[in-house]
């Protein structure tokens, strides 16, 4: 198991719950982002704001349009369950939490970007395939040994 700790963003753009809802906006898109958490003083997570929440919803600050229920996972977890909870919950962002403080985030693109660049090969004969946790054989020598390392980019 890849803890999402090894692949999360560190640097999370996230925002206070009295931000208010222009600058939100203005952030997002500068930023290239569609969302982000809502933080209170103290450093824990109280919502998840997007780009749908600042058009569709009347507010003058996160805490005002926010999504209050948060899905988030710990700096511990697997990136496969990690996958599971995006694709599953059908959500775009997780924020990583340390003693339910925000210490990351983990995003479909991140998750995408970790499987694309990553293979797990066999020790036994070098073959090689992508996925998010090692295979449990493999399909050439049905060896049940494997590192992981960077994927060879074809061009």
């Amino acid at each position: 198991m890849i803890p999402v700790k090894e692949v999360m963003t560190t640097q999370v753009i996230s925002f206070r719950e009295d931000t208010p809802v222009d600058e939100i906006a203005e952030r997002l898109a500068s930023s290239h982002i569609t969302g982000g958490p809502v933080v209170a003083g103290d450093g824990y997570v109280v919502g998840i704001v997007s780009e749908v929440d600042v058009f569709s919803k009347r507010g003058a600050v996160a805490k005002d349009i926010m999504s209050p229920q948060v899905i988030s996972i710990t700096e511990d977890t697997g990136i496969d369950e990690a996958a599971r909870l995006l694709a599953g919950e059908r959500i775009r962002r997780l924020p990583v939490l340390k003693n339910g403080r925000l210490v990351g985030l983990i995003s479909r693109s991140d998750v995408l970007g970790f499987f694309a660049t990553r293979v797990w090969t066999c020790t036994a004969c070098g073959h090689s395939e992508h996925g998010l946790e090692a295979p449990e054989r493999c399909a050439v020598c049905s060896g049940d040994e494997f590192t992981l390392e960077r994927a060879q980019l074809r061009h």
